[in-house]
């Protein structure tokens, strides 16, 4: 059963200047993703936070604020979406 709210700790320079490295963020775990969301996602094992790009046949490409530090992710499935990022403290 997925939980309604998750907190993560932001781990990497790719969402600069929205997310700095450091920042905790609280998701909402219970809504569709929407093109301009930031999300965590899981891949490969880890937790990342992107920004949603484009939702196309049903598959969400994402990517970084910051393109100088943001790895090229390839489409993500909704099921490894955890959830839109709704504050940071």
């Amino acid at each position: 059963m997925k939980v309604p709210f998750s907190r993560f700790v932001v781990f990497d320079r790719s969402m600069e200047p929205a997310f700095l490295e450091g920042d905790h963020v609280v998701t909402f775990n219970w809504t569709e993703p929407h093109t301009g969301d930031a999300v965590v996602f899981r891949s490969n094992g880890k937790n990342l936070i992107k920004r949603i790009a484009t939702i196309k046949s049903g598959k969400i490409y994402v990517k970084g604020d910051n393109r100088k530090f943001s790895l090229k992710i390839g489409p993500v499935k909704s099921d490894q979406i955890v959830g839109k990022v709704i504050a940071k403290y």
